[in-house]
Order: structure tokens, then sequence, then C-alpha cells
């Protein structure tokens, strides 16, 4: 029974690591996705890599305890790779409730699919776009093969630097931070420009509530302006969420 158990120990060190990073890459865990199917499509891809990867994983443990630390790590690594994918989905929430706020739909809320909690209209709908992209780019694919070649750079058992992973954490943030201002800029100048006239109106005539007027005119053309610059803010959020999953593959 000894190459049964050493079997099962490779089995379940790459599906700790391969199954973690699957629960948060996007396109594959998603929240509206059945638990099952995702739990079934993290069983099918680590058998279809453990031929490839078996080499990777160190000695079976002498017992359960010595075991444990290094199925922990391999988990800590995967939602780390995965958790940095998720992060630049959270740019396309940021994208919606800036756009919201700016075209004065803010307060218009919905359940967003993709978080699992109620959200402005433009999240929702940006995070739909989102995934269907990343599943139409194939970018879902190169998420795998990031996690397969990422046993180059992390070899299985071994905790990674902590200093690498913070700043990958910290980029990832600032990336999708960036990413969201980026994709609402056009609402953003045109909110400004629109504001500051109906300001300039205003003064120059305050018998008129201007602003409640202006209010369905805003609406409008800010839902015009996010059709008109959806496109090429979401090309942006693209080319970046394929550089960062392609940042671990092999060359």
């Amino acid at each position: 029974m000894d190459w049964l158990n050493q079997y099962a120990w490779i089995g379940a060190l790459l599906f700790a690591r391969l199954g973690a990073v699957m629960m948060l890459a996007p396109g594959w865990g998603e929240q509206a996705a059945p638990a099952t199917l995702r739990l079934a499509a993290a069983v099918l891809v680590t058998a279809a890599l453990a031929p490839t990867l078996a080499g990777n994983a160190p000695p079976q443990p002498a017992n359960i305890a010595a075991a444990v630390p290094l199925i922990a790590v391999e988990i800590i690594i995967g939602l780390m790779l995965g958790g940095g994918a998720r992060l630049m989905m959270s740019a396309l929430q940021v994208a919606g409730a800036t756009v919201g706020i700016a075209s004065g739909l803010g307060f218009a809320q919905q359940v967003d699919p993709i978080a699992s909690q109620p959200a402005a209209i433009f999240s929702g709908f940006f995070s739909l776009m989102g995934v269907v992209l990343v599943m139409s780019a194939g970018l879902h694919r190169i998420m795998i093969q990031a996690a397969a070649d990422s046993y180059s750079i992390f070899p299985a058992g071994t905790f990674p630097p902590i200093g690498d992973a913070s700043v990958f954490v910290i980029d990832a943030v600032a990336n999708a931070f960036r990413l969201g201002i980026q994709i609402a800029a056009p609402v953003l100048i045109f909110s400004l420009i629109f504001n500051m006239s109906l300001g300039l109106v205003s003064r120059l005539l305050p018998q008129i509530q201007v602003f409640m007027i202006a209010m369905p005119l805003s609406v409008l053309l800010g839902v015009a302006v996010t059709a008109l610059g959806l496109g090429g803010g979401l090309m942006v959020w693209l080319d970046e969420m394929e550089r960062q999953a392609r940042f671990l593959t092999v060359r």
C-alpha cells in the first residue's frame, strides 16, 4: 500500500494549491457557480496536472503532524495567487461604484451575482462583463497554467518570501484602484464639467431649481458617456489581467 499512500499524498498536496487558486480565480471561483461544479473542476484539473507536477512534490512525511504544515503552506500560496487575480476583479466594482456616483445612479442598488452582495447597478454590470471577457479571452486557462508553473518559482512545501508576497498583494490592490478610476475617468470628467456648468447656471438663474431639472439629463448623458468609453476601459483592464495571469507562466 506504500505506492497508494504516495499517490494520495501527491494528490492532496497538489489539490491544496490548485484548489485554492481555482476557489478565488475569476471565471473558476465565481459564487454564482454551484460549489459541487467548482469542486469537480478543481479535482479534474489536479488529476490532469498530477503526472506533470508529481516530481515537484516533497517526500511523504512520516506522520500526519508533519504533513499538515506542508499542506497549509500550499493553501497559502494558492490563496495568494488566486487572491491577486480576484483583486483585479475588484477594479470593476470600483469603476462601477464611481460611475454610479458620477452619473447620479449611485443609490440604484441590485444584487451583484459575482460579489454575492448588494452593489451599485453599474458594479454588477461591469463584473458580469469582466467574467465574460475572462472566459472569452481564455484567461481562465492561462490562470491554470500560471498555477502549474508557480511550482518552479515556489517549490512545493516551501513558504514563499514574505516580502515578495506582500509586494505582490500591494501591487494588485494599487492596480485595482488605478484601473477602476481609469475605467470611470470619462464619466468623472463629464460629471465635473456638467456640475460646474450647472453651478454657473444656478448662479445666473437662482429662481430655477437647476439641479432637480438637470438630474434626468445627468443620468442620460452619464450612461451615454459610459457606453462610449466602456470598450476601451475594459480592454485596458483585460490587458492588465492577462499580464498578471502570465506573470508566473514559464515563457
